[in-house]
């Protein structure tokens, strides 16, 4: 920790993005990180972590809800300002007339808004279909219930949609980013924008 501290000790008003590994156990369990978090706390570096899980996730409900999961502990257990980005909404669409550029599908606005702002019901098939009967008699059947249950009572994750082709979209994320930390506090305290436009902000 002194080699850390000594190498970021120049930085006065600086922006200082950290590109952590991809291992997920680091953050849900393992002490480093918040040893790192705390560090840096300590040398008066303001802090907040972003979560990134890819809009591909959407493709496969179970792997969805683990990145939620996995994201709930992961606040947990880091303890310092938390936002969630879905990346690659560019791979999205909520037109039919655009399937080309919809490379991990085509979705409404109100089934993106589901997660978004994660719905458990998601985990949940329609009555009656034969996805619910077969749940219905499967070993995970009362994992999926507990898994629905823990999410809402604790609603913690929400997703910004981030569209690395969308200015807007880039601004927004780095709004919220500016908002958590208070960056520059010289200015005028920051309110994070919202999009006003595009295929991603209206999702009703």
């Amino acid at each position: 920790m002194d080699w850390l501290e000594e190498e970021l000790g120049g930085y006065d008003d600086e922006y200082l993005i950290i590109d952590c590994p991809g291992q997920i156990e680091l953050y849900t369990h393992h002490p480093f990180l918040p040893t790192l978090v705390k560090q840096l706390s300590r040398m008066g570096l303001r802090v907040c972590a972003t979560y990134l899980v890819e809009s591909q996730f959407m493709e496969d409900k179970y792997k969805f809800f683990s990145g939620v999961l996995s994201a709930m502990s992961a606040m947990v257990n880091l303890e310092v300002p938390w936002i969630n980005v879905m990346s690659k909404m560019d791979l999205v669409t909520s037109s039919i007339n655009d399937s080309g550029s919809g490379r991990n599908g085509i979705r409404t606005k109100r089934d993106i808004a589901r997660y978004l702002d994660p719905d458990p019901l998601l985990l949940a098939s329609a009555p009656g279909s034969r996805d619910e009967k077969t749940e219905r008699h499967s070993k995970f059947h009362a994992l999926n219930r507990a898994i629905v249950q823990l999410i809402e009572d604790h609603p913690l994750v929400s997703f910004l949609p981030l569209d690395l082709t969308d200015p807007d979209s880039i601004e927004v994320v780095l709004s919220h980013l500016d908002y958590t930390m208070q960056y520059g506090e010289d200015e005028e305290p920051k309110e994070p924008h919202d999009l006003d436009e595009g295929d991603f902000a209206d999702m009703e």
